[in-house]
């Protein structure tokens, strides 16, 4: 039986929109930096967070969280923490096709995970899935007085929340997520 997910309320931002994310590329370890639309978005996310009492941010490594949370802490007035457990899952060496290529190759609709096509070195969802939930734990256990924002990646946080909810998500780039616990489980709400 795995530890109990600390009944916490926190938030969690996907990072600005890439070149990558525009063309439908598969990003994953791939240190691909926001464009100019990203940054944009990335400023207007910081104009989101401010009023809200976040004490603790953590991101992932890769540039684009990275700068998305560079915005996001100067808005807020708060220092960075660096988590590599953050950073997306890495789709080896599918890394940099593009999507809709692969879906019309393999035949994977919309919604259909690509785990039946991908290379031994790429990172499987039941990892992600594992690696999302500790790396959030952690922090969580870690840091208890602290209201966190977490900044990451796309496919890391969908698998948090399927760990969560038990329910498909794709997230929206830099758009605010306020995760809150309640007595059956946990709601998620775009800020």
């Amino acid at each position: 039986m795995s530890n109990p997910f600390p009944h916490r309320p926190f938030y969690f931002l996907r990072h600005g929109q890439t070149d990558w994310n525009l063309e439908g590329r598969m990003q994953g370890h791939t240190d691909i930096p926001l464009n100019t639309t990203g940054l944009q978005q990335a400023h207007a996310a910081a104009l989101k967070l401010q009023p809200l009492p976040i004490t603790h941010i953590v991101t992932s490594p890769l540039s684009r969280a990275l700068k998305t949370a560079a915005i996001a802490a100067e808005a807020l007035g708060l220092p960075l923490h660096i988590d590599s457990n953050l950073k997306e899952r890495t789709f080896g060496s599918l890394e940099g096709s593009l999507r809709r290529d692969l879906m019309l190759q393999h035949g994977i609709a919309e919604h259909e995970p690509y785990d039946r096509i991908l290379p031994d070195d790429a990172e499987q969802w039941p990892a992600t899935l594992s690696r999302a939930r500790a790396s959030i734990m952690q922090w969580l256990n870690a840091h208890p007085a602290e209201t966190i924002l977490f900044v990451g990646h796309g496919a890391f946080l969908r698998a948090l929340h399927e760990a969560l909810t038990s329910q498909y998500f794709e997230a929206a780039n830099a758009t605010p997520y306020h995760y809150t616990p309640t007595p059956t489980g946990w709601t998620m709400q775009e800020v």
